[in-house]
């Protein structure tokens, strides 16, 4: 089983509570994700999410708000060495869509739902193609030994199979 460490996400972008809520939007915009964890003397406070600026937007002075009034505390965090099906379970029971990844204290990775479902899904997507590959291997050899096909339909259905194969891979 994967563990939490082989998917997250290194590059963890922080910012300051007392950060403005403009400039924080600002600051993912540049940076390309969709949250910032909230650090005050090296450690975690809160979680602050695209979803939760857009809600400040509408009730508040952006420019003036800070972060601090936005952001999701206390967080929960996961270790390197969680199974990612157990914190899947957890933020899906929990609701939470992203995760700070400590060890020994000190954020180093981040993890969300989405990044846990793409490598679920890429999983579940192998196991399909393995499966498929050792039905036609299975049927085409005990079809073979009968004699009923011949090698253009031996072709033919490996062909079909690896098709299969890789429409549900995309």
């Amino acid at each position: 089983m994967e563990k939490v460490q082989e998917i997250m996400v290194k590059n963890v972008v922080v910012a300051n509570p007392e950060m403005p809520v403009a400039a924080a939007a600002k600051l993912m915009l540049e940076q390309d994700v969709g949250c910032l964890v909230i650090m005050q003397e090296d450690k975690i406070k809160g979680i602050v999410t695209d979803r939760d600026l857009m809600v400040c937007v509408v009730q508040h002075n952006v420019r003036e708000c800070s972060i601090s009034n936005h952001m999701s505390s206390p967080v929960m965090t996961a270790s390197p060495e969680t199974l990612l099906i157990h914190l899947a379970k957890l933020m899906a029971s929990k609701r939470i869509k992203r995760v700070p990844i400590t060890e020994g204290g000190e954020l180093i990775g981040l993890v969300s739902f989405s990044d846990i479902a793409k490598e679920m899904d890429e999983q579940v997507a192998g196991m399909w193609s393995e499966w498929l590959q050792l039905i036609a291997v299975t049927k085409t050899s005990a079809q073979h030994r009968r004699g009923r096909r011949s090698e253009k339909d031996i072709s033919a259905q490996q062909h079909m199979g690896k098709q299969l194969e890789k429409s549900i891979r995309n």
